[in-house]
């Protein structure tokens, strides 16, 4: 915990840290010993987190699938029929305790993924019928709720906590690079699955900034992994269908998802613009401690998609709003290290088309 919460290093490799090697080193010597426990489980989280905000790859890909393993192990992805390492649960703080430690799996392994094709999930999928995490409030006071509890299979437009936000966004994450990595999909099916995929992420992300607006900035951006996801996976999958060469014969579903892409590359940029701004408002109120890693990937593609405009076009305007963005890296940077290593932070190396 402590490795999330230090102040930004000046080593230029996080993955040089005396209290990372310690921590990392530690959790070996408990593996070793055949010590294992969802206090275990949680320190490998920690430590995965703080590996992916600074871009210690491949090493945060490999301790996320460790995690994986682990709540595999420990029958955290199937509370009911699954193998159970850990004693059974004796209170509604210890079951909800271990509901959310697996979602956390699931975020962080659907998150590594992204930019990273053809690569298996190490984490299982939840079901529809899988429950997503209480209100968060309710949970840091340890207090049962009498509301009904929420199923993945819940439809964005009931309000939902910041961190079952973060969940949703993330299972439709995992949608998307399905998607995408399903290269024996029949065309025809691949489209309408597109365009049903685009329709429920726009959903979702379209919710989140209204939610936003009503939160207390000085409690940190807590809707903001929910939003940066939700960008990150309609960029992805923009990114997909915006070129069409290779395709024999447009379909009206084709055409559909191909005018999704073009337009919504723009849109959902535009989209990241807005959310640097609201990021700026809470850093120069707050810092960077409590600011989540996982909005430097959107940031990134937004980069990405305005620095092609400006190469193909010359447009001021796109220059303009890539040099925003780019401010912003550089202000994530010193906390979160994977902000600097897409290169936008110093240098504008052009797009990844």
């Amino acid at each position: 915990m402590k490795l999330l919460t230090q102040n930004p290093s000046s080593l230029t490799q996080k993955s040089q840290s005396a209290l990372y090697q310690t921590a990392k080193s530690f959790l070996a010597a408990i593996e070793y010993q055949n010590m294992y426990s969802i206090h275990v489980i949680q320190a490998t989280i920690l430590l995965a987190a703080y590996e992916l905000g600074n871009a210690i790859y491949p090493t945060a890909y490999l301790t996320i699938g460790h995690c994986a393993r682990l709540g595999h192990a420990m029958g955290l992805h199937h509370p009911k029929n699954g193998p159970q390492m850990l004693p059974r649960c004796t209170t509604w703080t210890e079951q909800e305790e271990r509901r959310r430690v697996w979602w956390a799996v699931v975020v962080l392994d659907r998150f590594v993924n992204i930019g990273n094709p053809h690569h298996p999930f190490a984490s299982v999928d939840p079901s529809l019928e899988t429950y997503l995490p209480v209100d968060d409030d309710t949970w840091d006071k340890g207090e049962m709720t009498a509301n009904e509890l929420l199923l993945v299979s819940t439809s964005p437009s009931v309000r939902a906590a910041p961190f079952a936000r973060t969940c949703q966004a993330s299972h439709l994450l995992g949608k998307v690079l399905h998607h995408i990595n399903d290269v024996d999909m029949e065309l025809d099916f691949r489209f309408e699955q597109a365009n049903q995929l685009n329709r429920t992420v726009r959903a979702l992300a379209n919710l989140l900034p209204d939610e936003a607006f009503e939160e207390d900035v000085t409690n940190g951006p807590t809707l903001c992994t929910a939003m940066a996801i939700c960008y990150s996976a309609l960029l992805v999958l923009y990114d997909a269908y915006i070129c069409s060469e290779g395709i024999p014969k447009k379909t009206a579903a084709h055409v559909e998802i191909q005018e999704s892409a073009i337009n919504g590359l723009k849109e959902i940029s535009g989209e990241v613009l807005r959310f640097c701004k609201r990021i700026k408002s809470f850093l120069d109120l707050n810092g960077l401690v409590k600011l989540s890693p996982f909005v430097a990937d959107c940031l990134y593609q937004a980069a990405a998609n305005y620095a092609w405009y400006v190469k193909e076009s010359e447009n001021p305007e796109s220059l303009a709003m890539l040099q925003e963005i780019k401010s912003i890296l550089v202000m994530i940077e010193p906390q979160w290290k994977v902000a600097g290593e897409s290169g936008f932070s110093r240098d504008v190396a052009g797009p990844r088309r």
